[in-house]
């Protein structure tokens, strides 16, 4: 167990893996493997491209579940961050679909790589936790409801999507047996008990700014009326930002761009500062 806990592969990757040796198709689960790295490189490319760094790295059945080190990151960039893997997979799928009508011979023995690309990007488009799908309905719920409950709310779609596999299962059990959904939803529950398997990103441009000794720093005075969507968007990158909160009873509190990022993360970016206990 300790093994597991430091190796960075999921352990739901190593029962798909008995279940593919049980199966005689270790060749499928190596195709498997390629494609659920082509997911990553989506994520991977695009988190570089708006400012993160890959900083840990767990791989499993559905991809690699997007998380950020210290929760650090934009609004609308978990979203894109997101989607990439999805797209990234469903490329690879239209480009060999597109090659089989130039060249069809090749169909033989690429086939299975656009059915396992295809598969991979559909399933981490369900709007459950910690799928991909998943992600992007906490971020767009994160805004009018808070972070947690956003994330409440992705479980509880998490839950039904498994009772819906499970009981699909054990449907196919009479007609057409099918242990693929059973397997899904070890994989759906697996990513909400094991939190830490996922990839860890964090802000290289916004967050870890190098600020050297006697550096400008910007500084900005608002209202109190000031959402903290707003806030975020007024961050310079490559400058310090502090946040002068005027009150309407005269006093005035300095907010860091960390603070506002913490704040982010516990009130919807729609909140104005006055609402708020600082």
């Amino acid at each position: 167990m300790r093994i597991l806990k430091k190796s960075p592969i999921h352990p739901t990757f190593i029962l798909l893996f008995l279940w593919f040796l049980l199966s005689e198709a270790v060749l499928e689960f190596f195709i498997l493997i390629g494609v659920v790295l082509i997911h990553e490189l989506g994520h991977y490319v695009v988190a570089k491209k708006l400012g993160y760094k890959l900083n840990g790295f767990y791989l499993a059945p559905y991809g690699v579940a997007l998380n950020y080190k210290d929760g650090k990151f934009l609004p609308y960039d978990e979203v894109k961050i997101a989607l990439a893997g999805p797209i990234a997979n469903l490329t690879l799928s239209f480009c060999l679909v597109g090659l089989w009508w130039l060249f069809p011979s090749v169909y033989s023995f690429t086939y299975q790589i656009a059915y396992f690309s295809m598969f991979l990007a559909l399933f981490n488009l369900l709007p459950a936790y910690p799928l991909d799908g998943g992600r992007v309905l906490v971020s767009a719920l994160s805004e009018k409801s808070g972070r947690k409950r956003a994330l409440k709310i992705s479980i509880a779609f998490n839950i039904t999507f498994c009772v819906i596999f499970f009981v699909g299962f054990v449907i196919t059990c009479f007609i057409n047996y099918n242990p693929t959904l059973a397997l899904m939803v070890v994989f759906l529950l697996g990513g909400i008990m094991e939190s830490k398997f996922e990839s860890k990103y964090e802000s290289i441009n916004l967050f870890n700014k190098k600020i050297k000794d006697f550096s400008h720093v910007k500084s900005l005075a608002v209202g109190e009326q000031v959402t903290l969507g707003e806030l975020m968007r007024a961050i310079d990158s490559s400058k310090l930002t502090l946040f002068y909160i005027l009150y309407a009873d005269g006093k005035t509190r300095i907010l860091s761009e960390k603070a506002v990022l913490t704040l982010c993360m516990k009130h919807p970016i729609t909140t104005q500062i006055k609402d708020i206990k600082l």
